[in-house]
């Protein structure tokens, strides 16, 4: 009973660590072509640093709101 409860969680983990690597690199993939598209018709597209930036001025503020 034992040995099947670790194969069962086992298959689990698994599956979901498969699910979450096809969703990382479909994301990365769909945003990087996606990019790619918007920098050819000419808009403006922000960097990954500005990116970065953004996020921090984001988290500051959630602390301060909190």
């Amino acid at each position: 009973m034992r040995h099947k409860l670790i194969r069962l969680s086992g298959a689990f983990l698994r599956y979901l660590g498969r699910t979450v690597t096809r969703i990382v690199i479909t994301t990365l993939v769909v945003s990087t072509c996606l990019a790619f598209i918007l920098r050819l018709l000419g808009l403006p597209v922000p960097s990954p640093y500005q990116l970065l930036h953004d996020f921090e001025g984001l988290s500051k503020l959630a602390k301060i709101l909190s």
